[in-house]
């Protein structure tokens, strides 16, 4: 027993010498470290050796702050690669608005040229139209017909024009809640009134079910039709406005025994390689109820003008005639 507790008192001077051991050695360090730092503060003893020790840390450095590096990189990446294809898309859009804009250019020309030689024309309000993107086409090979994002929820009708930035594509047959289905101007039963551009001779244009051919039906051989002809939509039935380019002349064949002239024409719009298109609201209606409303109020004023005239040379008449008797 007293060896036991000879040999505990043992252990427990030596646990007691230890941790006095270490709270020396602690308390030389925190010396050390503050003599050191008040040296380096001093007189830069110690820079070019933290210059050195830094340099060969940079690396451990790099790689213990890498996670957060690449994760900020990749985050940047992926903000500037959306913000970037968004404003692709908003500029897509705008660049193909503005060409299909320019597609009327030459035909609103001579429209407004026409229009200056009349008294007090009214002008034609723009068009209202709308953005879609091609989602699929119709499998049935006979037929030609694509479907569209767009449907009611967007107030698209049936019977609404659609085009591209190249041409007419044809217009809306039938219309659901988020997608239409579009027929297009190649397809055997659809027919559109157009006109050729360099001699004005109107026609209509019916689909054959091939992607790369129309026809022109009924026109006299006389026709002044020519290979190489833009065919322009005429506006005759409303359906389509007047101007947008159809299709252009690819042969004009004449036999003797045939009442009428043999005419295909190439579609300028590929519908088979087409993405987006245009659909819009024909404003004719409205056009034709506001030249109505301003037609009257000018024909009312012609008309009391010319009465004005009228009584004047009555009056002028009666003065003549007056001084003639008194004489």
């Amino acid at each position: 027993m007293e060896i036991l507790l000879v040999s505990l008192g043992l252990d427990l001077k030596n646990s007691d010498q230890q941790n006095s051991y270490i709270h020396y050695r602690f308390a030389i360090i925190i010396v050390l470290a503050v003599s050191l730092m008040a040296l380096d503060v001093r007189s830069k003893v110690l820079s070019n050796f933290r210059y050195y020790v830094e340099s060969a840390l940079y690396p451990v450095l790099v790689f213990a702050d890498s996670p957060h590096y690449v994760s900020k990189l990749v985050s940047s990446q992926f903000k500037s690669h959306s913000e970037l294809l968004k404003e692709n898309e908003q500029l897509s859009t705008e660049n193909f608005m503005q060409r299909a804009d320019i597609l009327r250019l030459k035909d609103l020309e001579s429209e407004n040229a026409a229009l200056r030689r009349l008294l007090n024309s009214p002008v034609r309000k723009d068009t209202q139209r709308l953005f879609a993107e091609v989602i699929d086409v119709d499998v049935d090979p006979f037929l030609r017909r694509v479907i569209v994002n767009r449907g009611t929820e967007s107030s698209v009708h049936e019977g609404m024009p659609v085009i591209t930035d190249v041409g007419l594509v044809g217009q809306v047959m039938n219309v659901n809640y988020n997608y239409s289905r579009v027929l297009l101007l190649t397809d055997p039963s659809c027919s559109i009134p157009v006109i050729d551009a360099r001699s004005n001779v109107r026609a209509i244009a019916t689909g054959t079910g091939s992607q790369a051919e129309i026809e022109i039906n009924n026109v006299a051989r006389s026709a002044d039709i020519k290979k190489g002809d833009l065919l322009l939509t005429s506006g005759i039935g409303g359906v389509y406005p007047r101007g947008y380019p159809v299709a252009t002349v690819t042969s004009v064949g004449i036999s003797d025994s045939q009442p009428f002239a043999s005419i295909k024409a190439k579609p300028l719009v590929d519908t088979d390689k087409m993405r987006f298109v245009l659909m819009f609201w024909n404003n004719d209606s409205s056009y034709n109820d506001n030249f109505n409303e301003k037609a009257k109020p000018l024909t009312d004023n012609k008309v009391i003008l010319h009465q004005q005239k009228v009584k004047d040379l009555i009056k002028t008449l009666s003065v003549k005639e007056r001084k003639e008797a008194h004489d």
